[in-house]
């Protein structure tokens, strides 16, 4: 009975064996098929950069270009339209907020600084002198102006 157990022992050593080789020699291979791979594909990668980088260049300066015409538009066009419709908000809260209470929703009013002074507008440099001004008019549009 022990005969047939040290055979038995010694062919579960042997497939022991032959499957740790068989492991060694499958990873063994297995890591050379990636250093492989890796490396073919490390080729690949800076083949297509070199294909590449000159359109990406040339995609960069029309990008450039179509931001600049947008941009130039946008300054020409938009941000005018933009004071504009903004004229009778801004007109409103910016004299109160300079202490021009006279000029609050005044379509005169400008209220920017030169220098050291600000100009509130161009009847009254400095502001009215009254507590009403003979030169207001209303920055709202009302049914006449509509006409």
């Amino acid at each position: 009975m022990d005969e047939w157990l040290k055979q038995l022992q010694t062919t579960l050593d042997l497939a022991a064996q032959n499957s740790s080789e068989w492991l060694v020699e499958v990873s063994q291979k297995a890591d050379q098929a990636i250093e492989e791979w890796v490396d073919s594909s490390l080729e690949v990668a800076q083949e297509i950069d070199q294909a590449i980088a000159p359109n990406l260049a040339r995609l960069g300066d029309q990008i450039d270009s179509a931001l600049d015409s947008g941009l130039l538009f946008f300054d020409e066009h938009v941000a005018s339209w933009v004071e504009e419709t903004a004229a009778p908000l801004t007109q409103t809260v910016t004299p109160w907020l300079q202490n021009h209470p006279t000029c609050v929703g005044c379509r005169n009013y400008h209220g920017a600084e030169y220098g050291e002074e600000m100009l509130v507008c161009g009847m009254h440099p400095y502001g009215p002198d009254d507590e009403t001004c003979p030169d207001w008019e209303s920055v709202w549009p009302t049914d006449s102006d509509e006409a």
